[in-house]
């Protein structure tokens, strides 16, 4: 359109309003007529003669009114689609694209079970779109998570010259080297008493535990530790954790090295975070996300969030919640490229492992067998609220 139009003296409606009329009738006219719309076409909008001949045929959209079509395939996924992998995706934790991409097939037919059995059309879609097609499809979905952090370590002196520092990453090829680390739960102040949670991650197959322990006492770390090694599916042989105070004393060190086969016992380097980066990174997802950062200042709240953590989050993480594991970073020029492996659960990372006790992978199985992420999902949903009440506090101030 040039600048002398007088389409520039016309709102963009009525120019889209009197181009639309204008062709349906070029349809009708014959070639004078047709000849006399595209002089006035010309004469209005200003365009040219060739461009006003396209627009009044249909070879190009009308001004305003009518997007031209974008390059590339036609859009395959739509609101059928979205909606079905938004209750997976909400479901599960709101996983990035790589890992819904993993479990999808998994939840699918537990969603099926529930909503009833989709048409064949859509559930091949939902199964077939890329992980980077699936972040694009729920970007409206997601919402911005600002963060709050506190650092509740307190150095342990008594035993650090004793429990020796691991300087490199552990290369390993089988279950039972764990990393460990506590969160705290103390709100905006790190007054008073509260609950941490502790977490216990393998490096090699990424299988996750977390108990809740009252005040991070050196007896109740020591306490939560044993259940946890109860309930893993595989012997620890090396345990390396922070520089707490609630890691490095006797009675871990007992713990670990009082036993016919020693556990190996380390820790990492102060203020190196990096050295037990895969528990740091499930302080995120297997507790923040969870919990939040909200103060939990009463122990009843500590017993029912370790009730929580032991049997329905422990399950919902390990059996249906796919994880991706750092293999190295490529350097090429002044950017670093972060390689990661194929996105697989827990369960599934042990099922591969040759160490694997076959007796305790088929218990499992079995259990696996009987449970549906969704219920487990409503479940912990239940038990947050009960955690997370108002009236927890309440109840017990009243009582006292």
């Amino acid at each position: 359109m040039t600048p002398g139009g007088m389409s520039s003296q016309m709102s963009q409606n009525t120019t889209r309003e009197m181009l639309l009329k204008m062709r349906e009738r070029y349809k009708r006219r014959g070639r004078l007529g047709r000849g006399k719309l595209i002089d006035e076409v010309c004469e209005m909008c200003g365009y040219g003669r060739k461009h006003a001949i396209k627009v009044l045929g249909g070879k190009l959209p009308v001004a305003w009114a009518e997007q031209a079509r974008r390059g590339g395939p036609r859009r395959r996924y739509g609101d059928a689609e979205r909606q079905v992998l938004k209750v997976i995706w909400m479901a599960s934790e709101q996983p990035c694209g790589k890992r819904l991409k993993a479990l999808v097939g998994l939840w699918l037919p537990h969603y099926e079970a529930e909503r009833g059995r989709l048409e064949a059309g859509i559930r091949g879609r939902v199964l077939s779109p890329s992980a980077a097609t699936m972040d694009r499809l729920l970007a409206p979905c997601r919402v911005a998570l600002g963060s709050r952090r506190r650092c509740g370590t307190r150095p342990g002196t008594l035993l650090r010259k004793m429990v020796p520092v691991r300087t490199e990453h552990w290369d390993v090829a089988g279950p039972g080297w764990i990393e460990a680390d506590t969160v705290a739960h103390c709100g905006e102040s790190m007054s008073g008493d509260f609950c941490w949670s502790l977490t216990m991650t393998d490096v090699h197959t990424q299988w996750t535990e977390t108990r809740a322990v009252w005040n991070k006492g050196q007896h109740g770390v020591r306490e939560r530790v044993a259940q946890v090694e109860v309930a893993l599916p595989f012997a620890i042989l090396g345990f390396d954790s922070g520089n707490g105070g609630e890691f490095l004393n006797w009675h871990m060190k007992d713990y670990f090295e009082g036993r016919p086969v020693p556990v190996e016992f380390t820790r990492s380097r102060p203020y190196h975070k990096n050295d037990n980066a895969r528990v740091e990174q499930k302080n995120w997802t297997h507790v923040r996300q969870l919990v939040g950062y909200g103060r939990l200042g009463e122990p009843e709240q500590a017993e029912l969030l370790d009730a929580l953590y032991a049997k329905e989050w422990s399950q919902f993480r390990n059996f249906f919640c796919p994880a991706m594991k750092h293999q190295r970073t490529e350097v090429v020029g002044s950017r670093k490229k972060r390689v990661y492996d194929k996105p697989l659960t827990p369960f599934d990372r042990l099922k591969a492992c040759s160490q694997a006790d076959a007796g305790e992978i088929a218990r499992m199985e079995e259990l696996k067998a009987t449970l549906n992420p969704f219920e487990l999902k409503r479940s912990i949903e239940r038990k947050l609220r009960r955690v997370l009440s108002p009236s927890v506090r309440s109840r017990l101030k009243a009582a006292a």
